[in-house]
């Protein structure tokens, strides 16, 4: 049997997931995050793949 884990993992590759380096506030973006819009930090991008 397999079971669908995207409610688990909901990695996908077209969907960028970007993490604040300085309050590590999260948010899905289709477009590139170079800014939190909380504090103003830098973000990094942690949609990498797994595999």
């Amino acid at each position: 049997m397999t079971r669908n884990l995207t409610s688990i993992d909901p990695y996908s590759p077209s969907t960028g997931y970007y993490e604040c380096r300085l309050c590590s506030f999260r948010l899905r973006s289709d477009d590139r995050v170079e800014r939190c819009p909380e504090c103003g930090g830098a973000v990094r991008n942690i949609a990498v793949p797994r595999e």
